[in-house]
């Protein structure tokens, strides 16, 4: 295994000609897809194999959905989060050499805009994030790869002024965040990026791209086993958010030597 990419597709169905694109000019061994918005039976399964990719997903109709493809068969071991089974926000596979890879898009947890003080998404967030925690706690040979949903430094984002308020960086999505960081894991896209501005996403809104507006929400972490293997990129492809009909999120990669 030498190169790991994932991405926030917002929808495989808009994105499958640019995923191909990407598979093919890439070439990695493992992707993790997060807002795949497919149910299973609806999965181009058929068209990824012949690129030469294995899937396993979690789907869900409209929303949600993650996804792991990999050029080496996988078995699959769960499709949620226990007590989560509600949305399709985790999906679980295995490697035969057992090295569990976990695609996870964790909840926005904004309130609705007609109910501004409704806290239960944030709660549901929180409690997601936690159930999260809990089980890599109990994992050792691990790769977690997708969209986290968190602001987690003012850095990470190009006004943090503007989302003082928002779900993605309130102090307890924060302290989450920092309690999943303390786990014995490897965070190589902020160790390779510490001296610029790094983003991952940019809204479809307000020229967000062209203006570089952005934010950094997506991540790839490493278990304690990958800690020896040399990382020789880890970086976010930009070149896929400027193509036509692109995701607001671009591919993000680590790359070993």
């Amino acid at each position: 295994m030498k190169k790991i990419i994932s991405w926030n597709v917002a929808s495989i169905r808009a994105r499958m000609d640019l995923l191909k694109q990407m598979l093919t000019e890439q070439n990695p061994d493992i992707v993790f897809l997060q807002e795949i918005k497919i149910q299973e039976e609806q999965f181009p399964f058929f068209d990824l194999l012949s690129l030469g990719y294995h899937a396993v997903i979690s789907g869900q109709k409209a929303w949600n959905g993650v996804a792991i493809l990999s050029k080496e068969p996988l078995s699959f071991v769960s499709s949620s989060l226990s007590g989560f089974e509600d949305q399709a926000r985790f999906v679980e596979a295995q490697l035969s050499n057992g090295t569990s890879l976990i695609s996870v898009y964790v909840p926005n947890g904004q309130a609705p805009a007609n109910n501004p003080f409704d806290t239960s998404r944030l709660e549901y967030k929180l409690k997601w994030m936690k159930a999260l925690y809990n089980y890599l706690s109990g994992k050792e040979n691990f790769i977690v790869g997708g969209d986290f949903n968190v602001i987690y430094k003012d850095e990470d984002v190009y006004n943090p002024e503007l989302f003082t308020d928002s779900a993605l960086m309130v102090a307890p999505v924060r302290t989450a965040f920092k309690e999943l960081l303390s786990l014995p894991i490897e965070n190589p896209l902020r160790d390779f990026n510490l001296d610029k501005p790094f983003y991952t996403f940019w809204d479809f809104q307000g020229g967000a791209w062209q203006k570089n507006h952005g934010i950094f929400l997506d991540y790839i972490f490493l278990s304690e086993p990958f800690f020896e293997k040399k990382i020789i990129k880890a970086d976010v492809l930009k070149e896929y958010r400027s193509c036509p009909k692109p995701s607001d999120h671009a591919p993000i990669i680590v790359e070993f030597e």
